[in-house]
């Protein structure tokens, strides 16, 4: 949004140069992303979130300078006169979500021609292009006040007049102002006469009924649309405007007839005419919100001693009501809902910056207590430096995603306003996310591709970070274990075993569950190809999940010890043993068999072929043996070597190979 500063100076005394504005209301929370100079003017473009839909007009920001100088806002007169004759104008709201308040205005004899100078200055300096005295005054006021106005051309309407706030009929049409004839169906809302649509509601209205010179009298319409209503209907008809922009980001409700009464006192100012009716069809519930705001609350969670004083001051700046302790709520602030949202507008008004940075107190926590904020940055090292890139996807995934996962309903959190279809339940797992990141990369040319996400999990009441890893067109699933295994040592976590546990998405005897100490935290393992195609997918894929709370419970306290004085000696067995044997039994069998004289035991290869016999797989380690106090004979090795072997000959069926 563009916000000119001598538009902005009309209604607070600025004295601050442009750049030190900006950086105060970036500081503020308010970024301002570019300054630009327009002759004499300057323009400050801001990049605002969606939770501050109040900051999308000039007076918006106005505000929040006001708060941040400590100087008074000047507001426009407005006359609060209403003409309210009964019998011009009906108006039946048939989706009351979708629309609960509208008002309209119908002002005849008016006289369209060119606005004045000021006005046509006003709308090209944030770059857009005059019209007309009844266009541009509906314009100003939307970028004055954030609430979006539309005019009508009464006399094109059905006559008797009668508005009414509906869904479309499938296969409906309208040509809009931009001369488009669009197709709508059920998911758009719009505002139709007795005869036909007449706007896309809080998008654009209809050419049919445009005003033109020819005008003598309108409508002028004021609504609060509901925002994802908004936003469903200008996705669908891929329109998005100024109007859509506000609606989507939740205009202030109480601010429809204020806005209204603005653009009708401007309208008889410089087109003339007269007044003959209004209506407000207002279901919205009138009363105030109010929240309890406690100072020793405040100063607890800044770590400040701001006096009251102070913190009433910056509110009532805001336009927050100070009775007491009671604290009410504007309504263009529908995002402050919490006694921590009102401790946050006083942070970010008397400045992070003068937030003192101390330590927290109480007892300094062991390595083995390190909270996950501080090991995540590690997590990421470890598997940037194992080659894996990281990815951030959506907390959404579909609902045929989850239930091709074979996801249990009992996983599956519905919602109830989805964005899209392909995003109607909060992700379960990221491993949905990571498949449809590897389809990118295909699309792409990108063969190989090795990439990571932490995230979040949602399950019925639960809420879990995660960490998920995916491999393709190169390596194996021992790739994507060692770097299990590199997490585990390097944040000192026992080694991990991986069961034999089918999962439904996983290849069977390819992969399970990840055990740490005998408890589950994850998964590893080859994807089953039924499940890659129905996302497309025709490479080998091998994915890990870890539930990284559950993961990091088994961290222990990283011990040390004195290098190795006397040399290790490295052995190596090949073995041809069952499907069914996982390599980690192996590997604890060895361990057992050699005892205190196997360093490490290691897997380097895996070998299936003409040479193995049918449900059998060839195994590779590599044995390293060491004594702590002595060079080790080569006799010694020999008999660990062969009674390693004979036990695993009588244990697992295993046959050695030469």
């Amino acid at each position: 949004m563009k916000v000119p500063l001598s538009w902005l100076r009309e209604y607070i005394d600025i004295k601050l140069p442009p750049k030190e504005l900006a950086h105060r209301l970036t500081m503020a929370g308010v970024e301002v992303s570019h300054i630009q100079k327009s002759g004499k003017d300057t323009i400050l473009e801001l990049d605002l979130t969606t939770n501050r839909g109040d900051c999308a007009s000039i007076i918006g920001v106005a505000r929040e300078v006001s708060a941040l100088t400590n100087k008074p806002l000047k507001f426009p007169r407005i006359s609060e006169k209403d003409k309210r004759q009964k019998g011009i104008i009906k108006v039946e709201i048939r989706d009351k979500k979708g629309c609960p308040r509208y008002s309209g205005r119908v002002i005849k004899g008016v006289g369209v021609q060119p606005s004045p100078p000021w006005l046509k200055e006003h709308l090209e300096s944030i770059g857009i292009k005059p019209i007309n005295n009844i266009v541009d005054i509906t314009n100003y006021v939307l970028f004055e006040s954030g609430q979006p106005l539309h005019a009508f051309d009464l006399d094109k309407l059905v006559s008797p007049l009668r508005i009414i706030v509906r869904r479309a009929d499938d296969g409906e049409r309208i040509t809009t102002l931009d001369g488009r004839e669009r197709s709508l169906d059920r998911d758009i809302l719009i505002i139709a006469d007795g005869k036909r649509p007449i706007a896309l509601a809080g998008i654009m209205g209809g050419e049919d009924t445009q005003v033109t010179d020819k005008t003598r009298n309108i409508l002028l319409e004021s609504a609060y649309f509901d925002p994802i209503v908004v936003r469903r209907g200008a996705k669908r008809v891929n329109l998005f405007t100024e109007s859509s922009y506000r609606f989507e980001r939740d205009v202030d409700p109480e601010g429809v007839i204020t806005a209204s009464r603005r653009a009708r006192d401007l309208i008889l100012k410089l087109a003339g005419g007269e007044e003959v009716a209004f209506i407000d069809r207002n279901l919205l519930p009138r009363k105030p919100k109010r929240i309890t705001l406690r100072k020793e609350r405040v100063n607890w969670v800044l770590g400040i001693d701001l006096p009251w004083d102070q913190m009433a001051r910056i509110l009532k700046r805001l336009g927050f009501a100070i009775r007491g302790r009671m604290i009410g709520v504007p309504s263009y602030r529908r995002d402050v809902t919490r006694e921590i949202d009102l401790i946050e507008e006083i942070a970010r008004i008397h400045g992070y910056h003068r937030i003192p940075s101390l330590l927290p107190e109480g007892r300094i926590a062991s390595y083995s207590q390190e909270p996950l904020e501080t090991l995540a940055p590690r997590i990421r090292e470890i598997l940037v430096a194992g080659g894996y890139r990281e990815v951030i996807n959506y907390g959404f995934i579909s609902l045929e995603e989850g239930e091709r996962m074979g996801l249990s309903p009992r996983q599956i959190i519905k919602l109830t306003n989805p964005l899209t279809e392909r995003q109607n339940i909060m992700r379960p797992s990221l491993i949905p996310g990571l498949l449809k990141n590897l389809i990118h990369n295909l699309n792409q040319g990108n063969p190989k591709v090795k990439i990571f996400e932490l995230g979040r999990v949602f399950s019925l009441g639960k809420e879990e970070m995660a960490l998920g890893a995916l491999l393709a067109g190169e390596g194996d699933l021992y790739d994507l274990k060692g770097i299990l295994e590199a997490l585990c040592e390097e944040l000192a976590i026992p080694s991990p075993r991986i069961s034999s546990s089918p999962l439904t998405f996983l290849l069977p005897g390819r992969g399970g569950e990840v055990l740490i100490a005998n408890r589950k935290v994850g998964l590893l393992g080859e994807m089953d190809p039924k499940v890659l195609s129905y996302f497309g997918i025709e490479v080998g894929s091998f994915v890990l999940e870890l539930n990284l709370e559950g993961f990091l419970l088994g961290k222990r306290e990283k011990r040390f010890r004195e290098l190795p004085r006397y040399p290790a000696i490295s052995r190596d067995i090949a073995l041809i043993i069952p499907e069914e044997i996982t390599s980690q039994e192996i590997v604890q069998t060895i361990y057992s068999l050699g005892g205190r004289l196997v360093e490490e035991v290691r897997f380097f290869d895996l070998y299936r072929g003409a040479q193995i016999p049918p449900g059998h797989k060839g195994l590779a380690y590599s044995i390293s043996y060491r004594a702590k106090n002595r060079t080790l004979k080569d006799e010694e090795i020999k008999k660990l070597q062969q009674r390693i072997s004979s036990g695993l000959e009588r244990g697992f069926g295993a046959r050695i190979r030469k």
